[in-house]
């Protein structure tokens, strides 16, 4: 560390407090959501079914985690506006579990006194009577798999994850696809789908060569090898901001679900590394590169990935955009950036569709309140999972909206 980085080091600091809590309150960030933000991430177990269900289990003995332990999480889903008309429709639903993601298990564990929320699950483990070998739990912020779950992804649905590396959330998005799948087969070297399933389709795209590269090990490390011989599952290299983009093409039509997982300022990310690096009195390069400029850049990237997204969908097909960002000019900010692109492509005539954002009538308005608001809080365009939220999940941080491309 030079003595200009370490001289400018405190004052970068300052700087990056007085920005978010500009955005956020002062009382807000110093009391609870910079301490929040602080704290070790809090992990969840998201399960594989495509591996043995008891593989999971496996692990979980092994690492003398007892099982009582754990609560699986319940994550709303997207339902067709008809299905909820009145008030009662949606307090009907929710006590019933309805509006619960189907097919995506996920489990955390308690957290009290003496079990703070970092308690880590076990790493990720392949176990011998697994012919495929393949892993049978991926650890991840719920969060993550709360965004993927709202896509509603169903057998039979192409599917694209644009910026998806290391992977967490294609797997996650994979787990409906094939669900007859679901710990069968995985020795085989053909797939033989029937019905819906024989249309489904996953694009798990990054830019990155090198974390491409993990990406696909990832991939091959939890489906099932003959979806990725077949192509059913392809790990792609495309850059989603260029003129390159059209080659992540889905056939005729699109496709019906696009998740943007956008590169972003990922402040939870700074604030660990600089609280680690200012232990051993050292400085971060993280927080000494932090600049509150940095966000408008970013946000020119994300809009562009937003609207690769839109063009890649199908008409009547859902875009999620989602960043690990608490910067409103990432968020709300590029939401805003992008209806502002769509209305000047369509009136030159570039386009000929338009779009709405939220979620309609199924989880907006009351629906949304009593699916989400034991996750998230509302904004302007969306929803943003952070990890001082009064239910005490610590999940987050995670913004995401949801965009429908519809005709014009």
């Amino acid at each position: 560390m030079t003595k200009t980085t370490r001289n400018s080091a405190p004052a970068i600091e300052e700087a990056f407090h007085r920005h978010y809590a500009a955005i956020w309150g002062k009382e807000r960030w110093h009391q609870s959501l910079y301490p929040a933000l602080a704290e070790p991430t809090r992990y969840a177990a998201l399960v594989n079914g495509y591996a043995d269900f008891e593989h999971f289990w496996k692990a979980i003995d092994e690492a003398e985690i007892p099982r009582d332990e754990l609560t699986e999480l319940q994550f709303p889903r997207h339902r067709p506006d008809s299905q909820a008309s009145s008030d009662t429709d949606v307090a009907k639903a929710v006590t019933n579990n309805s509006l619960v993601a189907r097919g995506i298990r996920c489990f955390a564990r308690a957290t009290t006194e003496n079990s703070p929320s970092c308690q880590a699950f076990p790493p990720p483990k392949a176990f011998g009577s697994d012919p495929a070998k393949l892993l049978a739990h991926w650890n991840l912020d719920a969060a993550s798999a709360l965004a993927a779950s709202l896509l509603d992804i169903k057998p039979g649905d192409a599917v694209l994850d644009l910026c998806a590396a290391p992977g967490g959330k294609s797997v996650t998005l994979s787990q409906n696809l094939f669900p007859s799948y679901h710990a069968t087969h995985s020795g085989l070297d053909a797939v033989e789908l029937a019905g819906d399933e024989a249309t489904g389709r996953l694009v798990s795209n990054e830019a990155d060569g090198r974390r491409q590269k993990r990406l696909a090990e990832n991939l091959r490390d939890y489906i099932p090898p003959q979806f990725l011989k077949t192509g059913y599952i392809k790990c792609t290299n495309v850059d989603g901001t260029s003129a390159s983009a059209s080659a992540l093409a889905a056939g005729k039509g699109g496709y019906d679900k696009v998740l943007v997982d956008a590169p972003c300022s990922s402040e939870r990310h700074i604030i660990h590394a600089h609280l680690k690096a200012r232990a051993t009195g050292g400085s971060a390069p993280e927080m000494t590169n932090w600049r509150p400029g940095s966000s408008k850049r970013l946000a020119e990237i994300q809009t562009k990935l937003l609207m690769t997204a839109l063009k890649a969908v199908k008409l009547g097909g859902s875009v999620m955009y989602a960043t690990c960002s608490i910067e409103g000019l990432e968020n709300d900010g590029v939401v805003e950036r992008m209806v502002r692109e769509v209305a000047k492509e369509r009136k030159k005539g570039v386009i000929r569709w338009d779009i709405t954002v939220g979620f309609g009538d199924g989880l907006d308005g009351k629906m949304a309140q009593e699916a989400l608001e034991g996750w998230a809080e509302r904004t302007r365009h969306g929803w943003i999972v952070l990890p001082d939220h009064p239910r005490k999940g610590k999940w987050g941080p995670l913004y995401f909206a949801m965009i429908k491309k519809v005709g014009a």
